[in-house]
């Protein structure tokens, strides 16, 4: 069953994830290409509904998905089966396992999911608690854009309509700014039309930090994290101005 929406906020929106995530495969290639090369297991924090975890563990990688939504764990365990991938229900802040990854991975803004500074380092010591000597960690973040500096509420957003069990969904999306706080406030709404019934609104709030490289930085630091190489894109280009993504790589600090 899923957990209810008062200690699983992700719970009623976990349904969709896949469909939102429908056709964004470009960082698994990468991940999946790094994995393969330290040979050993790969942990992964965030792992929500598996999109990440199921396709390292089709290529016969061992993975630990980590997530602290009961909800998205339901849907990712219901295409999990026979593969070697192991899932854990667990806060990535506060997760310690009594194992060590080759590879850990906090994938897709993950780790925006941390509202404060101190909150981040706290998750990237549990990268640093579980990365095997020699290991590697991969982190992906948003770039700060231009509008993360505004303030206020932005115009809701219509981002796409899909279809789904013989209806269709529309997701928009409502953001608004704290700039002084370095981050915002993120509201998904989902239209559910089914092929019979009435349109009916799911909706979940959450917040999203803006994360600077040098905050990266620092805050893996403070870890035991040293950042070896920071990329614009998931080819592993040189970042740039303009950049989207931001793909950190860490290993222990020497």
């Amino acid at each position: 069953m899923t957990a209810p929406a008062e200690s699983d906020p992700w719970s009623a929106t976990a349904p969709f994830y896949d469909l939102d995530l429908e056709g964004i495969d470009e960082d698994v290639t990468m991940y999946r290409e790094l994995a393969m090369r330290q040979r050993g297991p790969v942990l992964e924090l965030g792992c929500g509904t598996g999109r990440v975890a199921l396709a390292l563990a089709q290529a016969g990688l061992t993975v630990v998905g980590a997530d602290y939504s009961a909800g998205m764990l339901e849907v990712a365990r219901r295409q999990a089966a026979g593969l070697p991938l192991t899932l854990v229900e667990a806060d990535m802040r506060e997760l310690r396992l009594r194992r060590k990854f080759a590879t850990v991975l906090v994938p897709f803004g993950g780790l925006q999911h941390m509202e404060t500074a101190a909150e981040v380092t706290a998750a990237l010591a549990t990268v640093a608690h579980h990365l095997a000597a020699g290991g590697l960690a991969i982190v992906d973040i948003e770039a700060p854009q231009p509008e993360d500096l505004t303030p206020g509420p932005r115009p809701l957003v219509a981002h796409w309509t899909r279809p789904r069990h013989g209806g269709l969904v529309t997701k928009l999306v409502a953001v608004e700014g704290f700039p002084s706080e370095g981050r915002r406030i993120v509201t998904f709404h989902y239209d559910v039309q089914p092929a019979e019934g009435p349109l009916h609104r799911v909706s979940h709030e959450f917040s999203l930090r803006v994360i600077t490289a040098g905050e990266l930085q620092l805050a893996g630091r403070l870890a035991g994290l040293e950042l070896t190489a920071l990329y614009g894109d998931y080819e592993l280009s040189p970042p740039r101005d303009g950049d989207l993504r931001q793909v950190a790589v860490f290993g222990h600090a020497q």
